[in-house]
């Protein structure tokens, strides 16, 4: 991302990206609680915020307030294919019938 600054923050706040998108101010304060913008609606934002002159890609759509920190775990690092209780032991993930 070209800032530090959150994507809504970058476009001069909610009411100013809301009138840049053609979107109802209450919408795009929809998006910014959420923490996220529609994909349906993310293709639009992108052409229209270009169109306006402002440099935007899609990974600020995607994640407007910036990529999330990677989640690192036990369970991922030591995915084997089972399920990991919190004992340790290891159970099939699917429960077959006797």
């Amino acid at each position: 991302m070209a800032s530090q600054l959150d994507l809504f923050s970058r476009l001069g706040g909610v009411r100013r990206f809301a009138d840049l998108i053609g979107e109802a101010p209450s919408t795009v304060q929809s998006w910014k609680s959420a923490g996220r913008i529609p994909a349906h609606k993310q293709p639009g934002v992108i052409e229209r915020v270009s169109a306006a002159g402002h440099v935007i890609s899609a990974e600020d759509v995607v994640f407007p307030f910036g990529r999330p920190l990677e989640v690192t775990s036990d369970l991922a690092e030591n995915s084997t294919g089972n399920i990991n209780n919190l004992s340790g032991g290891t159970h099939d993930a699917i429960a077959r019938p006797n």
